[in-house]
This record gives C-alpha cells, structure tokens and sequence, in this order.
C-alpha cells in the first residue's frame, strides 16, 4: 500500500492524530477559518494528487458547520485528484433523523449520506442509532461497534457479579456487545403501564438486587431516559450504577445530574470529545483501516 494521508476535521483532530499513528499515515495539514459574514475558508495544504486519503470528521454540535467542512474537505480532495478517499464520521449527526413520518419531510441522514458519497470511496460510522442508515450509501459503507470498548474498560473495575442493562430496547445491542467482554448477564427496561398516570420500568428478566448494574446506551443527550433509569433501578436495590456511552452528546448539566442522581461512574468514549471521553476509538478506526 502506498502513502496514506490522514485528515483530521474540526470536531476530531486528536482522534485524526491517534489513528494515524496506529496505520502509520501521514497528518494532512488543513487550513480552516471563518469569514466576518460566518461563511467558511477552507484549504487542503499538501498535496494529495494519486494519494489515499483517510478523513476523519464527527459531525456532532454545531452539527450544520461540521457536515458543511466535511463536504469541504472532501470535494477538495476529490479536486485536486486524491486516490481513494475514506470518510470516517465517528458520530453521525442527524442519525436520529432516519424516518418520514409524513407526505413532505425531509429525510436529513439520507440528504446528508447522499451527500457525503459524492466525493468518496467508502464510508465508516460507529454504532449509527439506526443501522438502516447504511442502506442510503451507494458506496461501500459499514457500521464499527465500539460497545467492546465500554466493556473492556468495565472489566478494569473488577466488579463482582455485574450486570449490564440498557434503558430500553434500543439499546439491547449495545448491553450485549458490553455483557460479552464482561462474560456477564444483559438485560433492556420495560415500561409497563399499571394505570393511569402510572409506568412502571423494570428489566425484562434480570434481578437488579444488590447488583453492581452497568446502564449503557448508544447515545447520552439530554439523559432523562438515563437518569429515570437510575430511579428505578435504584428502587429495585441496585447497589450501583456505573453509566457507559458510545457517544456523549450531553445537553445541558446532565453530567450533574447523573451523579447528583446516584451514578458512581459516567464514561463516555471520544467519538465526540467531552468531559467524560477517557475511552478511545482509535484502534476500532485503525483496524477497519
């Protein structure tokens, strides 16, 4: 294989740095800025021409200004006559945008996917909410699961007897994919009505007694889901809630909230960077490579 060149975004340049150095690829430099009227400059500051290039760009908040310089960056690499071209968006904004619900709207992730495959070879996302979202690409595209990271640092803590749980069952996939590194039982929350105005949520199958209970979930946004979840597991005697997500969103103080709520441990991996991204996804990203 010849010369790669990795290009890191706004939104993942540390991300961008580590990957490169586990494929042994080059840092393309990028020159980015803004206009006093808020439109974008942007520059591809080495030369491309017949090279693979590799970009690596979530397009998380604000996510309309990252999409905008990922479809920079790739048409300017398509430009100027780069070899194959690999886009690598970590965490796939507007993923939650996956369905019309009536005659007339727009289906962002698929406008977004269709635009995205006009300037490259191959797409990459970790654990998309909807795996559906693949089927927009007309290009090679594959889905990473990052859910063994979460697991394997859990195994660090040693715990006795675990048991992972996602808050509904979304998130199933994500609490087998953690369970399996752990050699541990799974379970998702069910909410059962019990009567007007009452909901009740309790894991399918599994006693959360005096379990150390891992509650993960693909994404932590506004964590309401989450720290409902903790109640509740809370009131069935749950010794302790150690919280793990893919991609941290994270509206408002919900980090406050987890522990205010009675989290012991929130983590969160760096698919987007934030005060609880400890886990990286870079060697997940270099082996795909």
């Amino acid at each position: 294989m010849g010369e790669r060149i990795v290009f890191g975004g706004s939104t993942s340049q540390s991300l961008a740095r580590e990957v490169a150095e586990e494929i042994s690829a080059k840092i393309g430099e990028l020159t980015m800025k803004q206009f006093p009227d808020g439109e974008r400059y942007l520059c591809v500051d080495v030369d491309v021409k017949g090279k693979d290039c590799v970009v690596i760009q979530s397009t998380s908040r604000p996510q309309d200004e990252n999409i905008m310089e990922l479809l920079q960056i790739l048409d300017t690499l398509k430009e100027n006559e780069a070899g194959k071209i690999t886009v690598v968006v970590p965490y796939f904004g507007y993923g939650r945008q996956d369905k019309c619900f009536k005659s007339g709207e727009n289906l962002t992730s698929k406008t977004i996917s269709k635009h995205i495959e006009l300037n490259c070879d191959e797409f990459y996302s970790i654990n998309l909410h909807k795996k559906h979202i693949l089927d927009f690409f007309k290009i090679p595209a594959r889905e990473l699961d990052a859910s063994p990271i979460l697991g394997e640092y859990f195994k660090t803590l040693e715990l006795e007897a675990p048991v992972v749980i996602g808050p509904d069952n979304g998130a199933e996939r994500i609490a087998a994919g953690v369970a399996d590194v752990l050699k541990c039982p799974y379970d998702y929350l069910e909410k059962k009505r019990l009567g007007p105005g009452s909901v009740e949520m309790k894991p399918k199958k599994i006693d959360v007694a005096d379990k150390d209970v891992i509650l993960v979930d693909d994404i932590i946004d506004t964590g309401g889901t989450m720290v409902e979840a903790m109640k509740m597991l809370l009131a069935q005697g749950a010794a302790n809630i150690l919280i793990g997500t893919i991609h941290p969103v994270l509206t408002g103080n919900i980090i406050s909230r987890l522990f205010a709520n009675g989290a012991a441990d929130v983590v969160a991996t760096n698919t987007i960077n934030s005060q609880i991204s400890y886990l990286t996804v870079s060697s997940l990203i270099a082996e795909a490579l």
